[in-house]
């Protein structure tokens, strides 16, 4: 189940629920019940493993992403 970030119209609050994908846009505020929720674009970390080649070497490891977006090859394209 996804981790969702709110922001609250009324009380101004900012919250995070676990709902799934369908109730996402579904919610009320954990502080005052309102249902005048917005949900916030959030941002995401990733974990890259490995070390990177040199600048200029013309190549991709594995934590620089490779050549496809898949981020360290668990994709199976490298």
């Amino acid at each position: 189940m996804p981790l969702y970030e709110y922001r609250c119209g009324d009380c101004k609050s900012h919250f995070e629920l676990l709902v799934s994908h369908q109730q996402a846009d579904d919610v009320a505020c954990a502080q005052c019940g309102s249902e005048n929720v917005r949900r916030l674009l959030s941002v995401f970390a990733t974990q890259r493993v490995g070390t990177a080649t040199a600048v200029g070497s013309g190549e991709f490891s594995a934590s620089a992403g490779g050549s496809c977006s898949c981020g360290g090859g668990s994709c199976g394209c490298h």
